[in-house]
């Protein structure tokens, strides 16, 4: 994909949030990200981009249990297992951000290994065993769980994202976020493709 098309890529994609009205971007967005990143971060496909960028927005839509934080100072931390490209991406986009008032943190993290500290969750491809062990770590857990949409099932995870028609766009799954002491606000409800109340 040539560097025109990931800027109309990205520039669409910032043209629907606007549209929404919710999780909205200033339409200098992605002029703004590509000129503070370090080339390292500037490659690769745009819309793993996007996700980084859906990722960080969702951080200021969801409430936590307090006693998830150690203070009120606390980050929230975004772990994300398996693309390394998009935790790239992700951590010098949230350079200086907060949301709800606590800065932002990534951690990258492997398949295997702890899972504990982390309020965001993003799992990128893996096999069956694999994603259905690290669903049954984070079950019931104040940890928003975020995947692509083939693999929704497998992890029961409540964000899934979904290409459609050369845009991304994202389902929520209101049954394990219930399960899981948080609270997502209604202005994420409203921008989801599809909100799904019960078993998918």
């Amino acid at each position: 994909m040539t560097a025109s098309s990931v800027i109309v890529f990205v520039g669409r994609w910032a043209r629907h949030l606007l549209a929404c009205g919710v999780l909205a971007m200033p339409a200098t967005f992605a002029a703004r990200a590509n000129a503070s990143q370090p080339p390292a971060a500037e490659s690769g496909d745009p819309v793993v981009r996007v996700k980084a960028a859906y990722l960080y927005k969702f951080a200021g839509y969801v409430e936590w249990p307090p006693a998830v934080f150690a203070s009120d100072k606390s980050p929230i931390v975004i772990g994300v297992i398996g693309n390394d490209d998009l935790e790239e991406i992700l951590s010098h986009m949230i350079v200086g951000k907060t949301a709800n008032g606590r800065p932002l943190v990534t951690r990258r993290l492997e398949a295997d290994g702890p899972l504990q500290g982390v309020h965001m969750l993003f799992v990128g491809v893996m096999d069956a065993r694999t994603l259905q062990a690290i669903g049954d770590a984070v079950r019931d857990k104040p940890v928003l769980v975020v995947s692509d949409a083939e693999q929704e099932r497998a992890l029961d995870s409540m964000i899934s994202f979904d290409l459609v028609d050369h845009h991304l766009r994202f389902d929520v799954a209101l049954k394990p976020v219930a399960s899981s002491g948080l609270e997502l606000r209604a202005l994420m409800l409203t921008a989801a493709r599809r909100v799904a109340r019960g078993d998918p």
